[in-house]
């Protein structure tokens, strides 16, 4: 059955996470939240022709944009491959797990998605969900759907048969601790959703200050609530710095800030500090999800071509994690990013090399990040004279040094 609705909470426009966004990024997310196609399970399918249709004042291009937008912020999740589109916080947004034969629905729809990357952010929204109302199902469905399955299955099934046998049990409990939860949030808001503000992927969906109803399940790996840093910890997989930052070694955390601060000085330079200092926290938080530092490196080349601010890096290395699953002759977008991953690789191995030979050399000081901030140009040229001398097996600090000498004098 088609929707005619769409649940819209007020706090929307106050939440700072969806302030930040763009107008048109706005606009678009209200667009595909009210999309009458929209999915139980919170997925659509990518049209972005046609949402554009509805926009006489914008292109295309910038209707693509704005998703793009939308998923670096973690409001949605695209993939390009399936052509498939989550809206991450649907199913608590909309209040869905409250109506049984609704949530039936929507864990039953949950194995159509084809995309692998929706069906772990899928996951992950389950797992939120209060288990006192819903019942084991949707955790259940978590596991299938992470696992593969392509279907409902058995044990799903099962699952809600035990929800539906302890409704009269419990029926009452959990209607206490929505109640209750709401005077920790604004009255606008007095069902006590696990969403708390109803703002989809903004701060409520990153539990600052949230009902205790979204934080219940363990699965998530949510440290503590009262992380000064919710919006790493939502998006990071079990096992990052986000589930165990209390026995991470200081020196783990300071050898991965000194690995982005080189990814982005090499890959990224000439860059304010601003930027640098916004680009370098994408790459720590990449970096912590234990995602290559060559993908990296080619997602920061591509960002450098682009006018995009750093919060997309993520969105980036994305696209790059994509395209190496995809020949590189299908498209001149895959080619193009394959370069650039081809680029990266190259360097890295090489800096690899380098650090482990502990190669002294201007060539290995230069490749592993240790020439001196302060060079000038001409010391710079020297360095690199230097280098290309050992290279074709002159004397390279003897020719080098005599020719800089007599220059100097002359």
């Amino acid at each position: 059955m088609a929707r005619d609705h769409a649940r819209l909470y007020v706090h929307i426009w106050t939440d700072p996470d969806f302030i930040e966004l763009s107008a048109v990024a706005k606009l678009i997310y209200l667009q595909l939240f009210s999309q009458p196609k929209l999915a139980y399970s919170g997925v659509l399918d990518l049209a972005a022709k046609r949402w554009a249709r509805a926009h006489p004042d914008l292109d295309l291009a910038a209707v693509r944009s704005a998703l793009a937008e939308l998923d670096a912020a973690r409001f949605i999740v695209v993939d390009q491959e399936t052509e498939e589109v989550l809206v991450r916080s649907f199913i608590r947004r909309d209040e869905l797990w409250k109506q049984p034969n609704v949530l039936r629905g929507a864990l039953r729809v949950a194995f159509e998605i084809v995309s692998p990357i929706l069906r772990v952010a899928l996951a992950r929204e389950l797992r939120r969900l209060p288990v006192e109302v819903t019942g084991p199902a949707p955790l259940v469905a978590a596991d299938e759907l992470e696992a593969g399955a392509r279907e409902l299955p058995a044990s799903v099934m099962a699952a809600m048969d035990t929800r539906t046998a302890r409704k009269p049990a419990t029926g009452r409990a959990p209607r206490r601790e929505p109640v209750a939860d709401t005077t920790a949030n604004s009255s606008a808001n007095p069902s006590g959703t696990p969403s708390a503000m109803g703002l989809g992927e903004g701060s409520g969906e990153r539990e600052t200050g949230v009902s205790p109803l979204a934080l219940r399940d363990q699965k998530v790996g949510d440290p503590a609530r009262t992380s000064a840093h919710p919006r790493p910890r939502e998006d990071e997989p079990a096992g990052t710095d986000a589930q165990d930052a209390g026995t991470e070694s200081g020196s783990a955390r300071q050898a991965r800030r000194a690995e982005a601060e080189r990814l982005v000085t090499v890959h990224c330079p000439a860059q304010p500090q601003r930027v640098v200092a916004a680009l370098r926290g994408q790459v720590i938080g990449l970096l912590r999800e234990g995602i290559e530092p060559a993908v990296i490196a080619a997602g920061l080349r591509v960002w450098a071509g682009k006018s995009l601010p750093p919060r997309w890096l993520p969105e980036l290395v994305g696209e790059l994690m994509r395209a190496r699953r995809v020949p590189g002759d299908t498209a001149s977008r895959h080619r193009e990013l394959a370069r650039e991953l081809a680029t990266a690789q190259t360097f890295e191995q090489i800096r690899a090399d380098a650090v482990a030979e502990d190669d002294c050399s201007p060539l290995g000081l230069a490749v592993r990040g240790e020439l001196p901030a302060h060079a000038d140009a001409a010391t710079l040229q020297r360095l690199l004279d230097q280098a290309l001398a050992a290279t074709v097996g002159t004397d390279t600090g003897q020719c080098a040094e005599e020719e800089h000498v007599v220059g100097v004098a002359a």
